[in-house]
């Protein structure tokens, strides 16, 4: 009985497309920890060290990528992969439990992030002041660093009550290797909290990495404006937007260029593999849905799955519409025949006006029986995922 630890950073390999090759290859998958791997796409040493080069890739950057892998002594043979990125959800750190903590915390929930709010008084440390929050720390705001930790995946905002607060919680973080890091305040209190720092001897490149003041220019003035334009900062970060109106932008604009044209990894899509690995070895039939490619204007972007069942039930969208309508009829499919294959998805001018769409674009879905999971994560008996 194989224990299935869904918790853990991983990328899943998955073969989508091979030419000129003798075995079948297609559906094929291998899974990659920062610690080790498990399953096998094949026995060639050129597709293996290419798999293993795109899982490290994609690990380091954390975003959904299609590839092709080519013999380089035979030419006409290739394999085309999709490298699938399984992280933990962000963390977002809020120090200080005010006004404007109250409505960041629900905010931030609602993009995803694990949300901790830390302050030094317990009124406003407090799990019922904050019941969208996973984790509220009462502390001294200069031991923040014995209670909390800060790693890549950290984003913080710091909010608390006063300047010389503010200041403790900078000093701990400036400098540490997290996502993201603001301070709320004045432009004249930035200016003496820079000279501060420096004059203490912290340099000034990590004096430029921190978002002071926080948030964008929306003339956001009350907490919860506030919260909105620090959201939207955190977002800009994120995804790589512009911060510009969308009329000003070029077509095009306007998904972000951070993960180009792939979604960025959620909690969703790993409780959906999740259920996806459970129903591999239960009684209704599954497939897998996985959007690889698109062009032009689409609902989602690659990376998007849906889990669809032999009865009728899904979890998770490609979208909506015809096109998932579509998808839906061809996981069927691909349950009876017990076959993985990828479908073409077009939705052309009239199929967009149909569906009360401005625009229309095209989309690659791979759709495999959910059965294919059990190579690499056994039959689902035993799932931790947190």
């Amino acid at each position: 009985m194989k224990e299935v630890d869904l918790s853990r950073e991983m990328v899943l390999i998955t073969v989508i497309g091979q030419k000129g090759m003798d075995s079948g290859l297609v559906g094929r998958k291998k899974v990659f920890y920062p610690d080790g791997e498990a399953g096998e796409i094949s026995t060639l040493p050129w597709l293996e060290a290419g798999v293993s080069r795109l899982a490290r890739d994609t690990l380091e950057k954390g975003v959904f990528t299609v590839a092709d892998l080519t013999d380089p002594e035979q030419p006409d043979r290739s394999v085309t992969l999709m490298a699938d990125p399984y992280l933990p959800p962000p963390e977002l750190v809020i120090l200080g439990g005010g006004h404007i903590a109250l409505h960041l915390a629900r905010v931030g929930k609602m993009l995803g992030y694990l949300v901790t709010v830390a302050d030094d008084r317990p009124d406003f440390a407090s799990p019922a002041r904050f019941p969208e929050a996973d984790r509220v720390v009462c502390c001294d705001f200069t031991r923040i660093t014995e209670r909390l930790t800060f790693g890549p995946r950290s984003s913080v905002v710091i909010v608390t009550r006063g300047h010389r607060h503010d200041l403790d919680c900078l000093r701990q973080v400036i400098g540490r290797p997290v996502a993201y890091l603001g301070m709320i305040g004045s432009r004249r209190k930035i200016r003496q909290v820079r000279q501060q720092l420096a004059e203490e001897g912290v340099p000034e490149r990590q004096l430029d990495a921190v978002h002071m003041p926080i948030g964008l220019d929306i003339g956001a003035q009350t907490p919860a404006e506030i919260a909105v334009s620090i959201a939207a900062e955190l977002i800009m970060e994120r995804r790589g937007g512009a911060a510009r109106p969308l009329r000003e932008c070029p077509p095009g604009a306007g998904s972000g260029t951070a993960a180009g044209d792939s979604e960025m990894p959620s909690a969703v899509y790993r409780e959906i593999l999740k259920e996806a690995v459970k129903s591999s070895g239960g009684e209704v039939p599954a497939a897998l849905a996985t959007i690889v490619r698109t062009r032009g204007s689409t609902p989602r972007k690659a990376g998007a799955r849906m889990l669809v069942y032999r009865d009728g039930r899904a979890v998770g969208t490609i979208g909506g519409g015809c096109g998932e309508s579509g998808v839906r009829r061809e996981a069927f499919n691909a349950m009876d025949e017990g076959t993985p294959r990828l479908y073409k998805v077009a939705l052309d001018a009239d199929t967009a006006a149909g569906e009360g769409m401005a625009c229309g674009g095209a989309m690659e879905v791979f759709i495999e029986p959910a059965g294919m999971l059990a190579g690499v994560f056994g039959r689902g008996e035993n799932i931790e995922s947190r």
